[in-house]
């Protein structure tokens, strides 16, 4: 039921195709657009009630880590850095090496100093 909803080629024509222009209208985000977020967590009264949590708490996480380290691509014999291959929006990016190291020494301090509990 999900895959129809978030599939239906009347709301969406070629829904296999990556183009995320299909949710902006004269350069700025439509709101007419249907969000995918619509099936993607349920529906109706099967809907997820923690998809807000969720969310949030994965912006804080991504956003606390991009904001102490830098991540890159590895590099190649030559220096340069390797290419790095996803399959889409919507799907787990095939494994792949990165360097995460961080932002300055300030940034390694608080690092260092988070406290992990044991588990």
């Amino acid at each position: 039921m999900v895959r129809a909803i978030l599939h239906d080629p009347a709301v969406c024509p070629e829904p296999l195709e990556y183009e995320p222009e299909r949710y902006l209208k004269d350069s700025q985000l439509d709101p007419n657009a249907t969000d995918p977020d619509c099936a993607a967590c349920g529906f109706g009264r099967r809907i997820c009630p923690g998809r807000h949590l969720s969310d949030n708490s994965l912006y804080a996480i991504v956003s606390s880590i991009l904001a102490v380290c830098d991540i890159t691509p590895p590099l190649d014999d030559d220096g340069g850095p390797v290419n790095v291959v996803t399959t889409g929006i919507s799907s787990y990016p095939v494994p792949f090496k990165c360097i995460i190291k961080p932002r300055g020494p300030m940034a390694e301090a608080l690092i260092q100093n988070c406290n992990v509990p044991d588990v």
